[in-house]
């Protein structure tokens, strides 16, 4: 029998209505329905039909997790899952939603496929950051970006790079964003930075706003160590992680950043692709007024 975690963002306004019908759905498959206390208060009336379990039991006992919401449940939920490697399938209720891989309208045909084992693992690579500030130690893991960045002030910050121990550049910018492959379509893509498929492996070097005409996005493996110094400046400076998790920088902090020791694993079909992704989201292929499904 199937174990199904299920994920939600229960401040999306879709997700109560989604799910009453859902959980009516699955009475009738071969499936276990696993949640966290959060979610069983919000669907009390179908109770019967979830089984609610400590994070921990819903991280090692699920055989997928739904998540529904957008991209933001999906780093949230891959934020929960860690190292675990619990695969996740995305049902986007949000809005440009890269991550997600199902639109509400497709959620039973494949929840079928999936029943049935008629789908594909896409592993995604994540990063560490590792640092010492405010006299603790910090090693949290990114699966969009780490992104360095002057807060809430309107002055530049100074940013050290090196990469493999050699000398890279220093960046006199708003920040510095590192992606990931997945990250590329995200935060980096808005300040001009390339987009990756996920099987690369790469890892983006983008300043935000650089007050340097010959500073560029750059890629380097992902097998590549990079180290990060914050030069001495008189105000604060902020790290962020997926745009979710965010830590006040010590003056003249190193962070070294590196490819994690796991990946996130992603729930795909045959039939789709990332380059349709890209070409649906970003709508591609086509001119003004005639442009492709």
């Amino acid at each position: 029998m199937m174990k199904l975690g299920i994920y939600a963002n229960l401040e999306k306004s879709r997700v109560q209505e989604i799910l009453h019908s859902f959980c009516q759905w699955v009475k009738s498959r071969n499936i276990d329905l696993l949640s966290c206390q959060s979610l069983h208060h919000f669907l009390k009336a179908d109770s019967p039909a979830i089984q609610v379990v400590s994070k921990e039991e819903f991280v090692d006992q699920s055989d997928v997790v739904l998540v529904m919401g957008g991209d933001g449940t999906m780093l949230a939920a891959a934020r929960l899952i860690g190292g675990a490697e619990t695969p996740l399938l995305g049902v986007n209720l949000g809005g440009l939603g890269f991550l997600a891989e199902l639109s509400a309208d497709e959620l039973y045909g494949r929840l079928d496929a999936l029943i049935h084992g008629e789908y594909l693992i896409q592993k995604w690579m994540v990063l560490c950051a590792d640092f010492r500030s405010s006299g603790k130690h910090h090693c949290i893991y990114a699966l969009n970006d780490v992104v360095i960045h002057r807060g809430g002030t309107s002055r530049l910050v100074n940013i050290d790079v090196h990469v493999n121990g050699y000398y890279f550049n220093t960046y006199y910018a708003d920040g510095l964003i590192v992606a990931t492959p997945t990250g590329s379509t995200a935060y980096s893509l808005s300040a001009g930075g390339p987009i990756l498929i996920p099987e690369m492996q790469g890892i983006i070097l983008n300043p935000i706003c650089p007050h340097m005409l010959t500073a560029r996005p750059a890629v380097i493996p992902g097998d590549h160590i990079i180290r990060i110094r914050i030069l001495p400046k008189d105000h604060p400076v902020s790290l962020t992680v997926d745009g979710q998790v965010n830590v006040t920088l010590d003056v003249q902090t190193e962070i070294t950043l590196k490819r994690g020791d796991y990946f996130i694993h992603s729930v795909t079909f045959k039939d789709t692709s990332f380059f349709d992704v890209l070409r649906k989201k970003l709508q591609w292929g086509g001119v003004p007024g005639k442009l492709s499904s």
